[in-house]
């Protein structure tokens, strides 16, 4: 039994929260050895591959752009700069999905596919798609590695793990989240994973904390046509709080360019084509929040592939930002505006399927989502984290718990005849 009461909030029909916390994490790249004091859980798990060329169902791909879209236009309500990982935050839900059931798994298959695919077709879209992306080469890398890591006592269920080995090739570990080492161990391994791009996802364990799953991707590409580090230029940039200097990139040449939908763009080809980068520029003043919200809800990716999908080879003079960002971010808002706000209420989530007793005490209390880019001469460096917090909430539950901790009338009456004996206020129990 896990020690300790986690405080929250009290309301009518809200359950007392002991504390359990589980992150999937997005990030990039094969994960290191690093597993010091930690047992190996997924000894005869096997995962189930795909065949070979197998490419995942084009609806679940068009699922996954409305979501990639949909999670943009959430995340644009911040100031500043802003980058997500639709990927990272797909796959770190798909693997919660697993243990996931009733109502909230309705809500989550809602958000993730528009109720248009099943638990096992998303599974197996994720699967397809990672090892269709996982890619190294002379110029490009692009992995994906995923880890569970348990403490010693807690029992998760089997079915939740071989879900996790058959799609996501998820490997598991118990650990003594009690040993002050163990946070090490388990950023270490993400550092490792994300080539230090990412080096901390865990600060301290909380002695209720009982599980995180960890999935990592590293991306790392050249241009087909590098920038001259010679044309490089230091030029003023319009922020909206005023003019800043910056370094620019500067290309002349034969580019692929794109316009529409009251916006211009490039896109920048890696390596052998495989991935791209694009930049939109919306006309006139409109400022990249503001064109977002032009485009009609859940078809912002679509709109954009289509733009993409329209480029012209034109002879260009190119001029980008040298930059590199790094942005943090808590999705919980953002996830319920897109209908999955179920899964946040203790009251009402069901997580049942992710431990071996099947009781309904889980429910997510956190989704955090960490981003790192940089663009330079030579090409682009990307990482992403995105880490799901589930809590236990196994203490008993109250139908309503009242507390007179302000003034409040009292009496004495009859009950016979329900007249008061005595009635009064108390507004100081401290005063005679």
């Amino acid at each position: 039994m896990i020690e300790g009461v986690f405080c929250m909030r009290w309301t009518c029909r809200r359950k007392l929260a002991w504390m359990m916390s589980f992150i999937i994490v997005l990030a990039a790249c094969t994960p290191g050895s690093a597993v010091g004091k930690s047992e190996d859980l997924m000894e005869g798990f096997q995962g189930v591959q795909p065949s070979p060329g197998t490419s995942p169902d084009p609806s679940a791909l068009g699922h996954i752009a409305r979501f990639s879209g949909e999670l943009l236009e959430a995340s644009a309500n911040h100031p500043g700069n802003v980058m997500v990982s639709p990927a990272s935050v797909y796959v770190a839900l798909a693997m919660a999905l697993n243990g996931a059931d009733g109502e909230t798994k309705s809500q989550m298959i809602k958000a993730l596919a528009d109720d248009g695919l099943s638990v096992q077709d998303i599974n197996e879209a994720c699967r397809d798609w990672m090892a269709m992306l996982v890619k190294s080469g002379e110029k490009t890398t692009l992995g994906i590695a995923n880890s569970i890591w348990f403490h010693q006592d807690f029992l998760p269920a089997q079915d939740f793990l071989q879900s996790n080995a058959d799609y996501f090739s998820a490997g598991a570990r118990k650990l003594d989240f009690r040993d002050r080492t163990a946070p090490e161990e388990i950023n270490r391994w993400v550092k490792d994973a994300t080539r230090g791009t990412i080096d901390q996802i865990v600060d301290s364990i909380n002695p209720d904390v009982v599980m995180y799953l960890i999935n990592t991707v590293y991306f790392k590409s050249e241009w087909q046509t590098p920038f001259d580090p010679n044309a490089n230029r230091d030029l003023t940039f319009n922020t909206p709080a005023g003019p800043v200097e910056a370094p620019f990139l500067h290309r002349v040449g034969e580019m692929e360019y794109f316009a529409g939908l009251g916006a211009q763009g490039v896109l920048l080809p890696y390596d052998d084509g495989h991935f791209s980068f694009f930049a939109l520029l919306p006309d006139g003043q409109i400022d990249p929040r503001q064109w977002i919200s032009q485009q009609e809800t859940g078809r912002l990716m679509e709109n954009i592939r289509a733009l993409m999908e329209q480029k012209q080879h034109n002879l260009m003079a190119l001029t980008l930002p040298k930059f590199e960002a790094r942005y943090e971010d808590s999705l919980k808002d953002e996830l319920s505006l897109m209908d999955m706000d179920m899964a946040f209420d203790p009251a009402r989530a069901d997580f049942s399927r992710m431990n071996s007793t099947g009781e309904k005490n889980l429910y997510i209390s956190e989704v955090k989502h960490k981003t790192y880019v940089r663009v330079d001469e030579k090409g682009t460096e990307a990482a992403a984290a995105t880490s799901v917090e589930v809590s236990l909430t196994s203490a008993p539950a109250y139908e309503c718990l009242l507390i007179f901790d302000r003034p409040f009338l009292y009496g004495i009456v009859d009950n016979q005849t329900g007249l008061p004996l005595f009635l009064g206020i108390l507004e100081n129990p401290a005063a005679e």
